[in-house]
């Protein structure tokens, strides 16, 4: 594999590989693109899920290798080559199960109207990946690709179960604490909505990350919910790092954005409260916009620390029970309180982003259905009659 973004990758890197470099867990060479026969569309498809399947790695085709080692950059020509791409990239949308969560590709111009695609796959965390054509499922070693026999399909798929387990048991873990008032900064009382993003890969290898040092290279900086633009504070903690509402002297936070050594982001915004009778309210015109905004900000910040799909997201509420949902009335003026809620914790249905093709308001509509559900609403009223979302403030 090419130590290198693949939007950067020259020419010249590709020259060094020639005499250097064989084939091995991280990296097949292939001379031809896939035809549009059986047999090739299944070599390729097994090139590419081996890769995702073991460690990730780079598919080089238009380079020709003897006995594992490149020799000849041949290149390919192309009539089209973002049609080439989509042809690839259906190939993969159809024939791989499950569906890879990331293949990026690359033309990188070889001369004389030729090209190298260089196809890039990073290890999946939600496999093992089987090609569906033959029904077989590929792993790799310094040898290059071969069929996962029983022992070593058993092993894949209960990794992918054990990394379930860990970010489930992460989230439950969590809740109990900002259930109890165990949080990274003194917060209001009362009822909280909470919402995770998790990241697979840490997860599934159980590693850490230097947070403090992560932030301090300018990555994306994750905002307590609904607290864009309002003067937030930083500090390091056991755990990592928090952002924080900054609410004066002496004064409790309204929110937080806790950064984890996992890579996980934790958001909590704490709930109105009626002045009349102290009970908390969910806001039903902004709570969305406000989940919403915060995920895609957590998720940017994710990716921006090179952890990729897939990310899971939790969305949670805490301290419910006694809880109304405050939406106007028909004709405009003054409210209606729907409720109150009996359940105290509120831990709503998981969703699984894979790509950024997946739209985050599509993807959190069943959870948002639901919170409506449990104050006697069909569903959510911030989708239209097509099911896009409408709800951003």
């Amino acid at each position: 594999m090419i130590a290198k973004p693949l939007n950067e990758v020259k020419i010249a890197d590709l020259q060094a590989l020639l005499g250097n470099v064989r084939e091995g867990k991280m990296i097949e060479f292939k001379r031809e693109m896939p035809a549009r026969t059986p047999d090739e569309k299944i070599k390729f498809l097994a090139a590419v899920s081996s890769l995702a399947n073991t460690a990730g790695g780079d598919l080089m085709v238009g380079i020709e290798a003897v006995d594992g080692l490149a020799q000849v950059i041949s290149g390919i020509e192309f009539s089209n080559i973002d049609a080439e791409k989509l042809r690839l990239e259906q190939l993969l949308a159809t024939l791989i199960e499950p569906r890879l969560p990331r293949v990026d590709m690359e033309a990188v111009d070889a001369g004389g109207n030729r090209y190298v695609m260089l196809v890039r796959v990073p290890r999946s965390w939600i496999g093992p990946h089987r090609v569906v054509p033959n029904d077989k499922f590929y792993g790799r070693n310094s040898g290059g690709k071969y069929p996962l026999d029983v022992g070593e399909l058993r092993t894949a798929f209960v990794l992918s179960e054990t990394a379930a387990e860990r970010i489930r048991a992460f989230r439950s873990d969590r809740l109990i604490k900002i259930a109890a008032g165990d949080t990274p900064v003194p917060m209001h009382p009362g009822a909280r909505m909470a919402i995770h993003a998790v990241p697979v890969s840490t997860f599934a290898a159980a590693r850490t990350l230097d947070i403090v040092q992560e932030m301090g290279r300018g990555h994306v900086m994750p905002i307590p919910p609904g607290r864009m633009g309002h003067p937030n504070e930083y500090r390091p903690n056991l755990d990592g790092l928090v952002i924080f509402t900054n609410p004066g002297a002496g004064q409790l936070a309204g929110g937080y954005a806790q950064v984890f050594r996992s890579g996980a982001v934790e958001g909590v915004d704490v709930l109105h409260i009626d002045d009349q009778t102290d009970a908390p309210y969910l806001l039903g015109m902004t709570f969305e916009s406000t989940a919403v905004s915060a995920i895609e900000n957590y998720v940017t910040f994710v990716k921006s620390l090179g952890l990729g799909y897939p990310i899971v997201i939790f969305v949670s509420f805490c301290g419910m029970a006694g809880c109304h949902l405050r939406t106007p009335t028909e004709i405009g003026v003054g409210y209606y309180n729907a409720g109150p809620l009996t359940q105290d914790v509120i831990p709503l249905p998981e969703i699984n982003l894979e790509s950024d093709t997946q739209d985050v308001s599509d993807m959190l509509r069943p959870v948002f259905n639901q919170v409506w559900n449990a104050f006697g609403f069909m569903g959510s009223t911030k989708y239209d009659q097509n099911g896009k979302w409408i709800g951003r403030v």
